[in-house]
């Protein structure tokens, strides 16, 4: 990693692939962040190879705007190649992401920095505010609605326990956008890994808990989570489970990991190893693939056994009605 990294930089990484219609709400919210005294902005977009003028709608940005880079990748390879490519290319000593559908608040960034910095924190991410892309800043909930007010520490095992089966859907804490000082990463240069489409945030938090990082989750700053159909974070397929499965079981074999940690890692193996057979029984069906659906039982006895009961429920549910009628 770039040993001469600038404190008083913060970079904010902004993946772009086929946005066009909210990349520049994206941008100009991100530019206005209000940085404190002695600290300076630089907003990065990476295009993913775009066919729509989601790029060129950036480029024509950067020419306003001195603070902002606008760069492209040669080949389509995810949000974490996009993510690493443009850590790449700053000495910013913090920084944080942002999906490009998303909105961010002018008082987000001073907000998370000045309780990183006043608590000597790694790390620290704030509870996201949940909205509508008909309505992008009407807040329909918080992502963790139950959270308790105040900071939170978190530990490897906290977090993957919230990252999955919580009690509202889609609410888990792999969302989150936190704000990084990467000399506190031990690859702050490409921290992220270049072959995951989905699940990154999830495999490079857990890992940098992992690794002894002092990171918190505070109550609301300003990051806005607009929901909408289509995006990055709904599109995924058996083979993205089956990845974050075999991530977990690996973590969780990572030499002096506690208890809890370990038992948290092996559920959630156990939980992506059920979605990925149900992924990738859905994926078989609909491509009429015999056998990527019989891969669907290839997992484990769990997943196989949690698989045959959702197909069952998904019978009984078009038959009963067919019956009732008949009847």
């Amino acid at each position: 990693m770039r040993q001469n990294l600038d404190p008083s930089k913060v970079a904010i990484v902004i993946p772009l692939y086929n946005d066009e219609p909210h990349i520049e709400r994206a941008i100009l919210s991100a530019l206005k962040q209000e940085c404190p005294s002695g600290i300076s902005l630089e907003v990065i977009v990476v295009d993913d190879c775009s066919t729509d003028s989601g790029y060129e709608i950036a480029k024509s940005l950067e020419d306003v705007h001195p603070n902002l880079r606008v760069l492209k990748q040669s080949i389509n390879q995810g949000p974490s190649a996009a993510r690493n490519l443009a850590l790449s290319q700053t000495d910013a000593g913090w920084f944080t992401p942002q999906d490009s559908d998303d909105i961010v608040l002018p008082d987000r960034l001073s907000k998370l920095l000045a309780t990183a910095i006043e608590n000597n924190l790694d790390w620290v991410a704030d509870n996201l505010l949940i909205s509508q892309e008909a309505s992008p800043q009407s807040i329909e909930r918080n992502l963790w609605p139950e959270k308790p007010d105040g900071p939170i520490p978190l530990t490897a095992e906290f977090f993957v326990e919230r990252s999955f089966e919580v009690e509202t859907p889609r609410s888990e804490l792999g969302f989150i956008k936190p704000l990084f000082n990467r000399l506190a990463m031990k690859d702050g240069d490409s921290p992220y890994l270049n072959e995951l489409r989905f699940g990154e945030d999830f495999e490079l938090y857990t890992r940098l808990l992992l690794d002894g990082t002092k990171a918190w989750l505070i109550d609301p700053c300003g990051y806005y989570l607009v929901q909408r159909a289509g995006s990055a974070s709904h599109s995924q397929a058996g083979r993205d489970h089956r990845r974050l499965a075999a991530i977990s079981a690996r973590m969780s074999k990572r030499p002096g990991i506690s208890p809890d940690a370990k038992s948290a890692l092996k559920a959630h193996a156990a939980y992506s190893q059920r979605e990925a057979a149900i992924w990738a029984w859905m994926d078989g069906v609909r491509q009429r693939d015999i056998s990527l659906t019989l891969s669907a039982f290839s997992f484990s006895v769990d997943a196989s056994l949690n698989l045959l009961g959702t197909i069952m429920k998904q019978v009984l549910r078009k038959l009963l009605p067919a019956r009732s009628i008949t009847e």
